[in-house]
Order: C-alpha cells, then structure tokens, then sequence
C-alpha cells in the first residue's frame, strides 16, 4: 500500500474520537481496495502514515477484525480479510432473501414516523453526496449498510436486527465492486423502498426490497464471472 493512499489523521480537523478516524480511514482503504485481500496490515506501519501511536490502530483493526475485514493470526499479525467466495456469496444472498424483503414489510408496517424520517433521511443524504462527488466508496458503503439497518430496525425486533448485523454483508459485498452506475441504481432502488414504507404499503415494501436484492445480487455477480 503506497502512503499517498492513507490520509493522516493527525492533519484532518475536527474532535472525533481518534480511534473512529483511524477506524473510518482503514475501513475505506479496505473497501476501495488500497489494502488488498490478504495483505499483512502492520501496525507500525499505519500508525506512522496516519501519524497517530499504535493504540487507535489496535483498537481500529479489533473493530475491523469483528467486521470480518481482517483477520488476525497468531506470530504473524493481522491481514486483510479474502473477499468472498462465490459459494459464500451466494450462501449470503440466500440469507439475506429470507431476511430483509420480510423485515421491510414489517417495517412499512410498524415503523414509528422518527424511523420512516431516519430512513429517508439516510436515502437522501447518499444521492446528495453521491451527485455532488462528495461520498468515497467507504462511505457509501457504510450508508448503504446504515440504510438497510434502520429498515430492519423499523420492524421493532431487536433478533432480527442482531441477526442482521452478525451477516456484515454490506462491507463484504462492497469489497467486490465499485461502478458509479452501479451506485445510481441502488440509489433509485432506495428510492422505491422510502416511498413503500413511507405508505405504509407492506407488499409493495416486500416486493421493492426483494428486486433491490434481485438486482444487487446479478450485479455483484458480474465481479466473480469478471475475475
């Protein structure tokens, strides 16, 4: 990984806690693929090009580590996770089929005005930055995950929403593409879904997050039949 592809913390304004920065930053330069699948991460190394001590870079990659982006083996030190197989790939899509076009109904069902507001929010947040250039690949990853949470936590089920969360999909998947066409698509998709909840209407939700899922899935499967 060149150090031109790492900002350093120690330049960037602001009072965030150090430890999320440096969290923030890594997890981008896993997602835009600057740190690659299986390469070692050292720790000396990225503390010296965020400029910041080791510690926040411990407690980043822990974090990481729980997200399934790194991996951490004994003597050796921790390493850029391997993107997904295509039988896990497709093992993950089967999951989350069962799960979110369920849950979305749930929630255009359930869901409390705050909730519906969150979402829509979160929906209009990412086109506007993505139309102005202004959201990196991390970051959009990490809305679209954020987006996709507050759908499944509208439903009011606390299990499906830690079942949810123990798939970490968004950043797995995230790993296999970058198109910005591909961005403005799931954007509209998005789109469908606020307007579905936002109704009320629990079939159209369902059968809106069943084609957002049908469409992600062929698109990310291009990557595996590109490689």
């Amino acid at each position: 990984m060149s150090e031109r592809a790492i900002e350093r913390v120690s330049d960037r304004p602001g009072r965030a806690r150090m430890s999320d920065v440096v969290y923030e930053q890594l997890q981008t330069l896993l997602l835009d693929g600057a740190i690659q699948p299986g390469e070692r991460i050292r720790v000396d190394v990225i503390s010296r090009q965020l400029g910041v001590s080791q510690t926040p870079v411990r407690e980043s990659l822990n974090r990481l580590e729980a997200e399934d982006l790194v991996t951490k083996t004994h003597l050796i030190g921790y390493s850029a996770s391997p993107k997904l197989t295509p039988e896990r790939f497709e093992d993950l899509f089967e999951a989350r089929f069962l799960i979110e076009p369920y849950c979305s109904g749930l929630a255009a069902g359930r869901h409390q005005r705050v909730e519906i507001e969150r979402i829509a929010g979160i929906a209009a947040e990412m086109r506007a930055r993505h139309q102005a250039g202004a959201m990196s690949y991390g970051a959009f990853a990490r809305k679209d995950a954020e987006f996709h949470e507050a759908i499944i936590g509208a439903t009011g089920n606390s299990y499906f929403a830690e079942i949810f969360a123990k798939l970490h999909c968004h950043l797995q998947l995230f790993r296999l593409l970058r198109d910005s066409q591909v961005t403005e698509k799931a954007l509209d998709e998005h789109d469908l879904l606020v307007t579905a909840i936002r109704r009320r209407d629990t079939e159209a939700a369902d059968a809106a997050m069943h084609a957002h899922l049908t469409a992600s899935r062929g698109r990310l499967r291009s990557a595996f039949e590109e490689a």
